[in-house]
This record gives C-alpha cells, sequence and structure tokens, in this order.
C-alpha cells in the first residue's frame, strides 16, 4: 500500500514539473526589457490558434457517420458569422448550438462505420471494465437497438470476444447474453481471444501448425471417442 501511495505521488509530481516547466521555460528566455521575442516565435505563435481549432473540427466530424449532409450546416454556420459579424464568441456559441440540436435529432451515429459478427474480429467485446462496439465503451442496454440500427438480421449469430481479463468473471458476459435474447437476437455465443485468433489462420498455418504437434497414437486398450447419436438416428 506504501509503494502504492509514493508511486501516485511521483506521477503527480513530474506531470506538476513538466506542466510547471512548459510555462516557465518561455517567460525565463524571453523576459525582460533587454530581450526581445525573435520573429519566429510570433510567426509560431499566430499559426497554433487556427492549427488547434482546425484539428478540433477535425476530430469532431471524423469521430462521427453522419446520416445525412445537415450537421455540416454548423460548421458553415461558424464561417458565415465569422466573416459578417467578425465575433468569435456569437460564431463558436452559435454553431456549437446547431451542432449539439442536429446532433441529438439522429442526424448522426457514433456506432462504428460497420459490424463484425464473425469469431475471427467481432466487433462487440467484453472486458472487466465493460462492454466495447468497435473501439468505444457503450452501455450494454444499447447494444440491441444498435444492431437493430444496423439491420442485423435476429437470426445472425452474434460472436462476443472475452478479453483475458474477464474469462474468470462471465456473469455479465452471461447476463447481456440474456438481453439480446430479450431483444429476438438469441444466437450469440462467448468467444475467447485464443479461440478468434485461430479463426485468422491461414490453412498453410493450420497444417504447419498440424504438423508440430501431431495426434499420438491411441494406446493399446485405449477405447476410442463416444460418439452420442442423434434423435433422428
Amino acid at each position: 500500500m506504501k509503494s502504492e501511495i509514493i508511486y501516485m505521488l511521483g506521477i503527480v509530481a513530474a506531470g506538476f514539473a513538466v506542466n510547471y516547466a512548459l510555462r516557465a521555460i518561455p517567460f525565463l528566455l524571453f523576459a525582460g526589457k533587454d530581450r526581445e521575442i525573435p520573429k519566429w516565435i510570433t510567426r509560431f505563435g499566430d499559426l497554433v490558434s487556427p492549427v488547434i481549432i482546425a484539428a478540433l473540427i477535425v476530430y469532431s466530424y471524423s469521430g462521427l457517420q453522419w446520416k445525412t449532409a445537415w450537421p455540416y450546416l454548423a460548421g458553415a454556420l461558424v464561417v458565415g458569422l465569422q466573416l459578417w459579424r467578425r465575433n468569435a464568441l456569437v460564431s463558436i456559441v452559435a454553431g456549437t448550438v446547431l451542432y449539439m440540436c442536429l446532433l441529438n435529432a439522429g442526424c448522426a451515429s457514433s456506432g462504428p462505420s460497420e459490424i463484425v459478427l464473425d469469431a475471427a474480429h467481432p466487433s462487440i467485446r467484453y472486458s472487466t471494465q465493460g462492454f466495447l462496439l468497435g473501439d468505444r465503451f457503450v452501455n450494454p442496454n444499447k447494444i440491441p437497438k444498435i444492431l437493430a440500427d444496423y439491420d442485423v438480421p435476429k437470426t445472425s449469430v452474434i460472436h462476443i470476444l472475452v478479453e483475458e481479463d474477464a474469462e474468470r468473471d462471465l456473469g455479465q458476459a452471461r447476463a447481456f447474453m440474456t438481453l439480446l435474447a430479450h431483444h429476438g437476437y438469441r444466437r450469440s455465443v462467448l468467444v475467447s481471444k485464443k479461440r478468434a485468433e485461430s479463426h485468422v489462420m491461414t490453412d498453410e498455418e493450420k497444417a504447419q501448425s498440424a504438423k508440430r504437434a501431431p495426434t499420438p497414437p491411441p494406446r493399446k486398450g485405449a477405447r476410442g471417442k463416444i460418439r452420442y447419436k442423434g434423435a433422428n438416428e
């Protein structure tokens, strides 16, 4: 316990030192009446704000899959107001309000571009931290609706990849399978990471793996595998 506290204090101290140094170095280098800020730094400072805004725009739009083109009106509104009124606060507030209204109206989806259901690369994953759909954590209660939005047939086999850290506690995973069955998706299967990786092996790799680990010959007196007959045999 003591070592964990020291470790956490070390992280806080390192973060404080780095942040303080980043803010103090410019003042130490360019403070004083006799010191002038180089022109290249001034030009760089003029470029920082537009670059940051552009990065935020790209991040906001690339993180969503648009169902319609209407949400792009938010960006057009910001540009138009800025060119017209030259007031950054008015432009940002108006664009943000319109963006959120269109987002909540269902014009965009934050889900993945596609949903993969096979055992090789299933989109739905279960870990100790929760359920992931693609690369994002999702409330499991919303997943059935997302499957329906993507027109996933209820007869499909839905593979759920269980991460290694969650293989010992499958209670929530089984409860999620019950939830899927309640919504009509009755063919859900839990898949371990080892099994999923075996599905993506090529035929040549599987043949080589079989050669490296050949099946030992049966011992004398040993019985063969038991085969249970089906009801129709």
